[in-house]
């Protein structure tokens, strides 16, 4: 069943209400600058070592190879200037030599994804969603996680991605599929973590049906700020609901 901007009755049956809407203001930050990075890294060790995730470090920060090419782009989203949840995105482009965590992993089934792009016609580009965190304090917040979807997507649509792709666990899979993913594979061994990850893609036609439909992870939809200088660092101010 398609999902379209004209029907939002059937948005209930794809994913799920987000409760009370609270009135706390958001921004989000490219990490450009080493104190951004920092405060990303610091979220996700955080975050993964309360999940049993990663082993403890002497440096509190949770960064890896990825981090450092640049194809891959890190946001932080502050609450209240609180640095509170953070996801990279990184760029594919089918024929290169850009990398990322799922292209390592499941590198025959991302080259097969992105040649179908090619082969019909609408570009061979994608992105991978990936490290997506939140603060064990802000851990019951969903809002984030709708937030955090923004901004990735905000990273695709600049990259003029065709096909979004996010390696997931099992237990996520099914809020995946209500973003709009499909799985492609089978859990297996993930870069960096110690627990097993399922390879699962969306195509940007199914991308724009459900942004369009749900507003709150649509960049465009009214609840952002200026977003002309985020690409640079600066930073734009987000709400869950349109102002």
């Amino acid at each position: 069943m398609l999902l379209s901007a004209h029907n939002p009755g059937r948005l209930a049956h794809i994913i799920p209400p987000i409760g009370p809407v609270v009135q706390t203001r958001y921004s989000a930050r490219l990490a450009v600058d080493p104190q951004t990075k920092q405060e990303a890294y610091r979220l996700r060790y955080d975050s993964y070592l309360a999940s049993g995730y990663i082993q403890p470090n002497e440096t509190g920060l949770f960064q890896d190879l990825y981090d450092e090419l640049p194809n891959c782009q890190t946001v932080v989203i502050y609450d209240e200037g609180v640095p509170s949840a953070s996801v990279r995105v990184c760029t594919l482009a089918f024929g290169s030599h850009k990398r990322s965590p799922a292209s390592d992993a499941f590198p025959e089934e991302v080259r097969k994804l992105l040649n179908e792009q090619t082969a019909i016609g609408t570009g061979a580009r994608g992105i991978e969603t990936t490290r997506l965190v939140r603060s064990p304090a802000a851990e019951n917040n969903q809002g984030l996680v709708f937030l955090l979807y923004r901004m990735a997507g905000f990273l695709g649509m600049s990259a003029h991605t065709q096909i979004l792709v996010a390696c997931v666990r099992r237990n996520h899979a099914p809020f995946y599929k209500r973003l709009g993913y499909e799985p492609v594979t089978e859990p297996r061994a993930y870069p960096g973590l110690n627990c097993p990850m399922q390879l699962m893609s969306c195509t940007r036609k199914r991308y724009d049906e459900v942004r369009l439909a749900f507003p709150v992870i649509d960049p465009f939809a009214g609840a952002s700020g200026n977003l002309d200088g985020f690409l640079s660092g600066e930073p734009v101010s987000l709400s869950l609901v349109r102002q």
